[in-house]
C-alpha cells in the first residue's frame, strides 16, 4: 500500500545481511541483534505493505524497532564499533522516520499504487 513500508521491508533484510556484507558477524550482540530485528521488520513491514492492514498499531511497532535500533548499540554494547553502531543508527533513523510517516497518514492520504 505504501511504499514506505516496502522500503522498511527491504531495510530489514538488509539488517539480516549487513553483519556478514560490513564484517561484524563475529560480534554476537550487533549481529544476533540485526538478524533478529531484520526478520522481524521485513516480515511486520512487507505485511503491511502487502495486506493492506488498516490498524496503524503494527506501523508503529516498527516505529519501536527503529527507535531499538537506535538505542541498542549503547544497550548492548557495541557503540564503540563504528560500523555496527553507524548501521543501526542510520537504519534505525529511516526505519522510525517511514514508519511514523505511515502510521500517521490517514487513508484518505495514501499513495496510489500504478500498477
Amino acid at each position: 500500500m505504501y511504499w514506505q513500508n516496502w522500503l522498511n521491508a527491504v531495510l530489514g533484510i538488509w539488517l539480516i545481511l549487513s553483519p556478514f556484507i560490513l564484517g561484524y558477524a563475529d560480534l554476537s550482540s550487533a549481529a544476533w541483534n540485526g538478524i533478529i530485528v531484520g526478520i522481524v521488520l521485513a516480515v511486520v513491514a512487507g505485511w503491511v505493505a502487502s495486506a493492506r492492514v488498516a490498524s496503524s498499531a503494527p506501523k508503529w511497532f516498527c516505529f519501536i524497532l527503529g527507535v531499538w535500533l537506535i538505542f541498542s548499540p549503547f544497550i548492548l554494547g557495541f557503540s564503540s564499533r563504528p560500523v555496527p553502531y553507524w548501521n543501526n543508527l542510520l537504519i534505525g533513523i529511516a526505519v522510525a522516520l517511514l514508519a511514523a510517516w505511515t502510521a500517521s497518514m490517514s487513508p484518505a492520504e495514501a499513495p496510489v499504487a500504478r500498477g
